[in-house]
């Protein structure tokens, strides 16, 4: 390798890495933020596909309700709270509908730990 290349080379890696220690450091929210919406998009849709394979039944359609409603209200908190509580209860789901079947003590189960993570309401 001639020295042009070399010397040259090294400045280039030296600036790539300045530029990713620089937005890893100062613009990491916007990642996150981006992040966050594809992250929890293709999480729902693994879950609603996990979900076509449950029998049909009303349980089974109000659980999907009460878990988009839950996931638009998580997209508008933090982005690591918001992974955790995703994670939490796409967790709960999956062990409720891993028997192919939605009852009504799954889904009441359900909305009790969905209610752990509601806002209190303002008087």
């Amino acid at each position: 390798m001639k020295k042009g290349c070399f010397v040259t080379s090294i400045v280039l890696f030296t600036l790539l890495v300045g530029v990713v220690v620089y937005l890893v450091k100062y613009k990491k929210d916007s990642f996150k933020e981006f992040a966050k919406d594809k992250v929890i998009g293709i999480g729902l849709n693994e879950f609603h596909d996990k979900l076509k394979e449950v029998k049909p039944s009303v349980y089974k359609d109000s659980l999907s309700t009460q878990l988009d409603q839950f996931v638009s209200e998580t997209e508008k908190i933090p982005f690591d709270e918001a992974m955790k509580r995703i994670q939490d209860i796409f967790d709960e789901a999956k062990f409720f509908i891993h028997d192919k079947e939605v009852d009504s003590t799954d889904y009441n189960h359900f909305k009790q730990i969905l209610e752990k993570y509601e806002r209190p309401k303002k008087n």
